[in-house]
């Protein structure tokens, strides 16, 4: 008798063990928990920035290197993380302690796949050698501009800053990111000032407005917690439960100043500063983070009504290769143009895709199968079946002789391509 109970009682208790084991299971699958994690690593470059981002499924993001006497201890980091290779490096801008310690990565034996920048022009010794650094390593730096996307592995990218128009200053044209892995997003601002914090508040790219996009768990302090950035307006708008401040200790410059950590106390965030704790990592699923003192837990994001994903990565890759207009000398061509090619493997349905100038001209495509390899024009007022048949219909030109710029965008406005003559 006591044998049988027993034999029920086990077999009960395995049961319930296996429901329970089940029901666990699909929670995780349905909340899509694995066991993939992000470490984002502050490092310690004194007055400076240098950021890495460590994503689990093997993509390595650098940004920024602190000043050029920090490169030493940017490379050694990298290596003991065990990088051997940077999939994507990111300069925010060119001043001393962002771009110098980079130039140490890119003469290091880690190779460095790609690198962004804002592009701006910039005279200084270490600008100038990074430049030189990157070309020797056969890499040209891309161009970013606020409203474009990237996935990069499992991480999301959106930018938002520089501005179509430059801003006054490195500082104000800094690249800034907002990185999303799961539910759980970064924002990383480089320099940035209470001007362009501003211009993030109220501005738009494309049809974007650029506060949307503002929210985030963790905030990089801009300009290393200087009294002119972090307003207290783009905190509010920021939300971030997280702040992490890269500065030298003792520096001359009063970083990071008592009114920015004023508003940051007010704002909730918890603040971690390189200069009390050394180098800084924060850990996250994409459902929690690990490091800020204490463990966050973020709901998914249709439940937090402020923040917004990122962008989809563009519907495929598609390229303008000319812009033909009316000042071309010596052509014989009766109407202007603009040609595109489809680049990708697949054919690519191009209806609700939309052409602009910098005037805004738009032609919205219809309903069309692009095929690989295939080459299409965009006439101003004729329509060419030879040529896809696409047409403006405007009698006026569009294109300015004088030069002007054609961006190319997917069904859900996010930037395919662009091209400037």
């Amino acid at each position: 008798m006591n044998i049988l109970c027993t034999s029920r009682t086990r077999a009960f208790v395995a049961i319930a063990v296996l429901v329970v084991v089940s029901v666990l299971l699909l929670g995780s699958l349905a909340h899509g928990q694995t066991n993939d994690t992000l470490q984002v690593d502050y490092i310690d470059v004194g007055q400076g920035d240098s950021i890495l981002l460590r994503a689990s499924d093997g993509t390595d993001i650098l940004i920024d290197g602190g000043l050029f006497q920090a490169g030493p201890t940017v490379v050694a980091h990298l290596q003991d993380k065990g990088i051997d290779d940077i999939d994507v490096m990111i300069l925010t801008h060119a001043d001393t302690d962002h771009v110098g310690g980079l130039i140490h990565v890119l003469s290091s034996t880690i190779p460095v796949e790609s690198v962004l920048y804002n592009g701006q022009d910039n005279t200084s010794q270490d600008y100038l050698y990074f430049l030189t650094q990157a070309q020797r390593q056969g890499i040209t730096p891309t161009l970013v501009q606020a409203g474009q996307s990237f996935t990069w592995g499992s991480i999301n990218a959106v930018v938002l800053n520089p501005q179509a128009t430059p801003g006054a200053g490195q500082n104000e044209n800094s690249v800034t990111l907002l990185i999303t892995y799961g539910e759980v997003r970064f924002l990383f601002t480089g320099d940035i000032g209470s001007d362009t914090e501003q211009t993030l508040l109220e501005g738009v790219a494309g049809t974007q407005t650029l506060r949307q996009w503002l929210p985030a768990n963790v905030l990089k302090v801009a300009h290393h917690g200087s009294g002119g950035s972090s307003s207290a307006p783009f905190l509010e708008a920021v939300g971030a439960e997280c702040a992490v401040i890269s500065v030298g200790a003792n520096n001359s410059y009063g970083h990071p100043a008592q009114e920015t950590l004023d508003r940051l106390q007010a704002a909730g965030a918890q603040v971690l500063r390189t200069d009390q704790l050394g180098a800084i990592t924060l850990t996250t699923d994409g459902q929690t983070i690990e490091g800020c003192t204490r463990t966050f837990v973020f709901l998914p994001l249709a439940m937090q009504q402020a923040h917004l994903a990122p962008a989809p990565p563009p519907a495929g890759n598609v390229v303008i290769t000319t812009i033909f207009y009316d000042g071309v000398e010596g052509s014989q061509e009766p109407d202007e143009y603009v040609e595109i090619r489809n680049d990708d493997a697949q054919a690519v349905q191009l209806g609700g895709w939309t052409l602009r100038d910098e005037s805004s001209h738009a032609f919205t495509f219809p309903s069309f199968e692009m095929q690989p390899g295939q080459t299409c024009r965009v006439y101003t007022n004729e329509q060419h079946p030879e040529w896809c048949g696409f047409s403006y219909g405007n009698g006026a030109a569009i294109w300015n002789n004088s030069g002007d710029c054609a961006r190319l965008r997917d069904g859900t406005e996010v930037l395919v391509d662009d091209y400037c003559y």
